[in-house]
């Protein structure tokens, strides 16, 4: 069976990367998904949505971290 938290953070972690503000809701749903994968021993899969999800809001976070930063540099 699909972890239904896989698929919702890499909708998420996509959604992160021209809307920074997903971001957050990425990070938090690709590692509690991945956690739960881990801990049903093989009874849950999703593994590749969830670690998609996990790095393409971590990549969304940090590009929209060194815009505002680079954003208060410059002005």
């Amino acid at each position: 069976m699909r972890d239904r938290a896989a698929t919702r953070a890499l909708v998420l972690g996509l959604l992160a990367l021209p809307f920074g503000v997903f971001a957050p809701f990425a990070i938090f749903s690709g590692a509690r998904s991945l956690r739960r994968i881990r801990d049903s021993r093989g009874e849950l899969r999703g593994t590749a949505s969830a670690t998609g999800g996990l790095i393409a809001g971590l990549v969304a976070l940090v590009t929209m971290l060194v815009g505002i930063g680079y954003w208060l540099l410059a002005s």
